[in-house]
């Protein structure tokens, strides 16, 4: 079957980043789902009206979100569901939708009413094919019947968008063909593909739900195809990745990753500020966890800033930044600031301001040999022009580091000036960028890495890419590097959005089955998630030859022992300082759910001991 064309898939990536707000009215619910990822919050509460219409007006406000998706729970029984649709309608949202298990909506009444308040798509869960599997994986009796009731009854309604999520699991996998089939048959187009993972429930029941989705990727890949026809949208949700192998255009996209931890904010921000360990944090759920990336990349930033082993902060061209990292204190964070500047006499005035060590990319170059920059200023470039100015001059080779950005631009001014570049190995490195999303990706990612390394041929120090991508280089480590925008401006504070953006943008990355096999593998990081996305993992090939020993060799006295990761039960890390300048310490707040729940609890309390009384 035929690769989808790059305009679909960047419409595909378009309407995947559409912004969207989750909002959360109740923690009730009429089923008692097997995989529920919700059991361990407090249960049976009804979200005050007035407070989910302030988060309905927040994410018009602070996220500018287009479309809001009202859930639960099962969001539907909330006593004023209908006001609160309308109120999103009201609100400027250009969709109001509610995912459900579709038993409020068999009733005539309550359908009718939620479309005229502005209902306008409904996201029905569907987890088997006959009543008999569903009813056993919701443990309500007769919730087929009725979904199956409220799904018929919606898709004749032209104007509605109605789509159909399925919770995979080991119970259901080996139908859910069957479970396809049967949506569409009632006329159901569009599919929400979603594997288990270790939360509350699904974790309890985890002997009965879990499955390797890698022994079923045929199976899967037989589901998956379906989006390759004309009619039928198929979205995958929190899939082991190289599962798609083949289908790299359906991979989720990266950016789901924010409201992955947007949805477990309360914890991440204890665990940020007073080093509370997320309550999941377990190896045995780690390893089957779509989010236990971040968390490592979390780690990852906690840890580099205590032990003031962050190598770069990239403050762009936001300057105001610099009075808090150029101080004695700011530089004792153990690295470099990166920065944006027009030209060279920008370069040269901040640095003899700066006084400590920067890494300049510059707008325009002219006049870059005559400024007056420190020894510790190192130069980025990308563009070939640039090129020509800082490595073109055969009688002004460069004193100082310059790291080049590997592009589709570089990568040919490289080739066609290899002489220039043999003799400036001492000087050279060459560094990956990663990209926030794949349109980046497409424009400026070399198709094929690997046999422009080959054409190289010459042992220039590189990082960012693994080594299959990268032959006969000379592999450094990449430079942890954060930009500026991870603290919170008013707290100095690591910022959870933010950091899950880099996340997403820099350290997401990807393997192959087949890397099981590569001598690497335990000290290869895999390839960008966007990249990937892009090329396709046909890129990741096991190393072999001459290559293979030299790779093995250099990550082993790179990496003496290998990252460690959540899945081989990683231990906490103690908090990370605050920016130099803000207070050390700030209170995290407490879940609203939480907050809640105790005062039910303290309700039910007062009434008990008034009976008593």
């Amino acid at each position: 079957m035929a690769h989808p064309r790059i305009e679909d898939m960047l419409e595909r990536e378009r309407v995947a980043n559409q912004r969207k707000h989750w909002v959360r009215a109740v923690t009730a619910c009429n089923s008692r789902c097997l995989f529920c990822l919700d059991s361990d919050t407090p249960r049976n509460l009804h979200l005050p009206f007035d407070d989910v219409c302030a988060e309905l007006n927040r994410g018009r406000r602070e996220l500018r979100a287009d479309k809001v998706i009202i859930s639960g729970g099962e969001a539907s029984l909330h006593p004023r569901f209908h006001d609160l649709v309308a109120y999103g309608k009201a609100a400027g949202y250009g969709r109001v939708q509610t995912v459900t298990n579709g038993w409020m909506f068999a009733d005539r009444g309550f359908y009718d009413a939620a479309v005229a308040a502005g209902l306008g798509e409904i996201t029905f869960s569907l987890h088997g094919h006959t009543a008999a599997l569903h009813d056993r994986l919701t443990q309500h009796e007769g919730s087929f019947a009725r979904l199956i009731k409220g799904m018929v009854r919606a898709v004749r309604r032209r104007e509605l968008i109605v789509n159909v999520d399925v919770v995979i699991n080991a119970q259901n996998v080996e139908v859910i063909d069957k479970i396809v089939e049967l949506a569409i048959s009632l006329g159901v187009q569009e599919f929400d593909l979603l594997s288990v993972i270790p939360q509350a429930a699904a974790f309890e029941h985890r002997d009965q739900l879990f499955y390797d989705p890698v022994e079923h990727a045929e199976r899967l890949r037989k589901v998956f195809r379906l989006n390759r026809h004309p009619g039928f949208t198929i979205w995958t949700n929190r899939f082991p990745l190289p599962v798609l192998e083949g289908l790299e255009d359906l991979i989720q996209d990266p950016h789901k990753m924010l409201d992955e931890v947007n949805g477990r904010r309360y914890q991440v921000r204890r665990y940020l500020d007073g080093g509370a360990a997320l309550d999941c944090r377990d190896a045995d759920r780690c390893r089957h966890c779509f989010i236990a990336p971040f968390c490592d990349s979390m780690d990852d930033a906690i840890s580099g800033l205590r032990e003031r082993a962050v190598r770069v902060i990239d403050v762009g061209r936001d300057l105001d930044w610099l009075p808090r990292l150029s101080g004695p204190d700011g530089w004792a964070m153990g690295g470099c600031v990166a920065v944006r500047l027009p030209g060279a006499s920008e370069a040269s005035e901040l640095a003899a301001r700066v006084g400590g060590p920067l890494l300049i990319s510059l707008d325009d170059l002219q006049g870059l040999h005559d400024a007056d920059l420190a020894d510790a200023v190192q130069i980025e470039v990308s563009r070939a022009e640039e090129l020509d100015i800082v490595l073109g001059n055969p009688g002004q080779k460069p004193t100082r580091q310059v790291e080049i950005l590997l592009t589709r631009q570089s990568a040919g001014w490289l080739l066609a000036h290899r002489d220039v570049v043999g003799e400036l190995l001492d000087v050279v490195t060459l560094r990956q960028p990663s990209w926030e999303r794949m349109e980046e990706a497409l424009e400026s990612d070399l198709e094929d890495p690997a046999s422009f390394f080959v054409a190289l041929d010459l042992p220039i120090r590189v990082s960012g890419l693994p080594a299959c991508l990268c032959p006969g280089s000379r592999l450094v480590e990449e430079p942890l590097r954060l930009p500026v925008a991870v603290f919170d401006s008013t707290t100095g504070r690591l910022a959870i959005d933010e950091l899950a953006r880099w996340h997403v943008t820099s350290r997401y990355r990807a393997k192959s089955t087949r890397c099981a096999g590569c001598a690497v593998d335990a000290r290869c990081d895999g390839v960008h998630v966007n990249m990937v996305r892009a090329r396709g993992f046909v890129l990741a090939q096991p190393l072999q030859g001459a290559w293979a020993e030299s790779a093995a060799a250099q990550l082993g006295v790179l990496r003496p022992e290998p990252r460690p990761r959540m899945a081989d039960g990683r231990p906490t890390e103690a908090p990370a300082p605050s920016l130099p300048g803000f207070g050390a310490t700030v209170e995290s707040p407490e879940d609203p759910l939480a907050t809640l729940a105790r005062k039910k609890d303290q309700e039910r309390q007062r009434r008990r001991l008034a009976v008593l009384d």
